[in-house]
């Protein structure tokens, strides 16, 4: 597979330019024959009840993905759930046809998102793409909790994990920051690696960009960089080079990579004759 991941500038106060400027990199990725793009969570308007849409959102990529022909990982869109109401962090597969083939709903909350959104009571299945490699979705602090991608790949089969992200270096508040002040963008970096390794995924992360010249700074601080995609045996093997906006795109063979992997180190050969610590921890429904 193709893969482009945008670690996209998000305009706080300017949905539209957001818009325009999503549509330039498909059309760019589109060029370049990729099969998948990822953008960033939040990729229409920033962490903020404001930023709520309707599913015309989702459906407009929906619309490019089929225009353009290739997935799209949209990112995270805030949306409101018409039966109660509440706001969600939503994630979206689609596939080049203009299908979604898969919702995630973000599970594991940052402490200030739990101000206005709720956490998704179902998360972390996965679906099997074009291609034949089965796909799983994770949103930004979601890559802290080890125990969501074994369910992943242990219980669903994952191969290939994306994670959209809105990760600042400020997330480490004073306490962290006075220890490390990119404490969060070292974090990025070793969980990718530790999750493509230890599950024998494939794994993509998506941050947004910080500002550059002329751009106004996110109101959330320093965006962290850190867009990768990370793969066994190598770690990333393609990796934003600072903390603006940039488009990275690798050609990778998933099967081959998670499939090596599993010979080496049969790890999921040992998930299933029950030799790993801690088995039952994962005997999810």
């Amino acid at each position: 597979m193709k893969i482009a991941a945008v670690q996209f500038y998000i305009d706080h106060n300017d949905k539209p330019s957001n818009w325009d400027r999503i549509i330039s990199f498909v059309e760019k990725a589109a060029k370049e024959k990729v099969d998948l793009i990822v953008f960033p969570e939040y990729v229409i308007g920033g962490p903020s009840p404001e930023s709520a849409l309707d599913k015309g959102a989702s459906e407009r990529f929906c619309k490019l993905a089929l225009d353009y022909g290739l997935d799209i990982v949209v990112g995270t869109i805030i949306e409101r759930d018409p039966e109660d109401g509440r706001l969600y962090n939503c994630c979206y597969y689609i596939n080049n046809d203009g299908t979604v083939l898969m919702e995630y709903r973000k599970v594991h909350l940052w402490h200030p998102e739990r101000d206005f959104l709720h956490e998704g009571k179902r998360g972390f299945d996965t679906a099997k793409n074009r291609f034949g490699i089965t796909v799983g979705l994770a949103i930004c602090w979601d890559i802290a909790f080890p125990e969501a991608f074994r369910h992943m790949t242990l219980k669903r089969n994952a191969q290939l994990v994306i994670a959209p992200a809105y990760w600042t270096l400020e997330d480490a508040g004073p306490i962290g920051m006075k220890h490390n002040p990119n404490s969060e963008t070292m974090l990025i970096d070793y969980i990718c690696t530790a999750r493509a390794i230890e599950n024998e995924i494939c794994m993509v992360f998506c941050n947004g960009a910080d500002a550059a010249e002329g751009q106004e700074k996110s109101p959330s601080g320093t965006m962290a960089g850190g867009t990768q995609i990370s793969v066994p045996f190598i770690g990333p093997v393609a990796h934003c080079s600072g903390g603006t906006e940039e488009m990275i795109i690798t050609d990778i063979d998933v099967k081959e990579l998670t499939d090596d992997a599993e010979k080496v180190y049969k790890i999921r050969q040992d998930w299933k004759e029950g030799k790993i610590f801690g088995v039952l921890i994962l005997a999810l429904p």
